[in-house]
């Protein structure tokens, strides 16, 4: 079936459903998360990009506002799987600022997991927001403590800020992981970071 066929024939059956069970169309408005997801998916690898990532921020919407409120310590279960495979599209995109606007507006639900501070980082390291980058990549490194990307990543944005010393602490930890590859390494040189040889 063409992906893009996908959303409006779901829209046909729950047209058909609520004629048929009018008390129960409220409940029946619009794919549930996980259709969302899966025709959201569907779309892109299709080559649907952009109605890939509309379909998302349908169903981003629609979650935040249901879990509006709500305390949510280690994320709303319902919204984390649409917000991740959201920013997985926009970054692949490019889409930077929308990958920090989403990530930003929706903290209080998205509690502390750690992929997302990470993705976060990285958009505002994008945007050339390397504070914001750095607090976020040290909040998804107190749950993962030896991610070696977000230790680099957090080096990086480091430098930028001139705290080559600090940088130097991070990607040290980095390398005490696994090997950094000699560009990375030769990158934060050119920062003026004081790595040691080894």
């Amino acid at each position: 079936m063409d992906a893009t066929l996908a959303l409006p024939r779901l829209a046909e059956r729950v047209s058909a459903a609520e004629r048929a069970n009018p008390q129960a169309g409220e409940s029946l408005k619009g794919p549930t998360p996980n259709e969302a997801l899966e025709h959201a998916q569907a779309l892109w690898n299709s080559g649907a990009r952009d109605a890939a990532i509309d379909l998302l921020q349908e169903a981003v919407a629609v979650a935040e506002r249901s879990g509006a409120g709500g305390a949510y310590p280690q994320g709303n279960p319902v919204l984390l799987p649409l917000v991740r495979e959201l920013t997985r599209y926009q970054l692949a995109e490019s889409r930077h600022s929308a990958v920090w606007d989403v990530l930003t507006r929706l903290e209080p639900q998205l509690g502390t997991a750690p992929d997302l501070w990470a993705i976060r980082g990285n958009a505002a390291q994008r945007l050339g927001r390397h504070q914001d980058s750095v607090h976020a990549y040290v909040v998804a490194l107190q749950s993962r403590p030896n991610e070696q990307r977000w230790l680099l990543g957090a080096a990086v944005s480091l430098a930028a800020l001139g705290q080559t010393t600090s940088a130097a602490e991070m990607a040290d930890k980095a390398r005490a992981v696994a090997v950094v590859s000699p560009e990375v390494l030769g990158y934060l040189r050119q920062m003026g970071v004081p790595l040691k040889d080894k």
